[in-house]
């Protein structure tokens, strides 16, 4: 059996130096690695660990890391390894960029009111600090997840969905809303006020909407392998 694990936060290049991340320290995933390494070990070939550029991975012989930058390096990646290689499972725990660098500019300029003796250089490596007034343009970036099923139509997929002080219901709609949206088969929905370093409550949603509730990052990484392992 060949596993794909995303874990950790994407980063998008403003320049060479600065980047837009998110707070995401890839822990879930490393447990889940972890896991389906020391204990699945023996049902296992390999598992491909995708991981942003600040998130640990797991040191295993059974783990393959590979650092990934930008939502379209994990793309390029995830794309290269459903396509080419013999995979069963993908555990989509990545916390990915809803929107790319676009381009960079000035307030000053997108106003029209730029002095023309005294324009901002925007070009390098490394955008000048002494720019008082820096806009960045984003865009919306590839939902990665939509995609998965599109280019293995069989691989399993778990996907994750976090969102932060919600109603117990409307977390559960949400994650079901988004493993319907992506063809996923099960969804671990999880509540920022209810993750702290002692405990992390999680919800994995099944296609019928049932869910089995776990307390720890050990305990959800657990039920998600038995899970795959029972359905692949």
């Amino acid at each position: 059996m060949n596993i794909i694990i995303t874990a950790g936060g994407t980063s998008e290049r403003i320049d060479d130096v600065r980047t837009i991340t998110n707070s995401s320290t890839g822990r879930l995933g490393f447990t889940i690695g972890t896991v389906l390494a020391e204990q699945y070990g023996r049902q296992i070939e390999t598992i491909d660990y995708l991981h942003g550029l600040r998130a640990a991975y797991p040191v295993h012989a059974k783990i393959q890391p590979v650092a990934i930058e930008g939502v379209l390096d994990l793309q390029r990646e995830l794309q290269r390894l459903l396509t080419t290689e013999k995979i069963d499972a993908v555990i989509h725990a990545m916390a990915v960029s809803d929107y790319l660098v676009h381009e960079v500019t000035t307030l000053d300029r997108i106003r029209g009111t730029e002095d023309p003796e005294n324009k901002a250089d925007l070009s390098g490596n490394k955008i000048s600090s002494e720019i008082d007034d820096l806009v960045i343009h984003m865009k919306k970036s590839p939902k990665v997840i939509s995609k998965i099923k599109m280019w293995n139509p069989a691989v399993k997929l778990v996907g994750f969905k976090l969102l932060s002080n919600v109603p117990h219901e409307e977390l559960i709609d949400v994650g079901h809303h988004l493993l319907e949206k992506n063809s996923c088969d099960f969804v671990l929905a999880n509540d920022l006020a209810e993750i702290s370093k002692d405990y992390h409550w999680g919800y994995l949603i099944h296609k019928d909407k049932t869910y089995d509730t776990m307390e720890t990052n050990e305990e959800i990484a657990g039920m998600i392998a038995k899970k795959i392992l029972a359905s692949v």
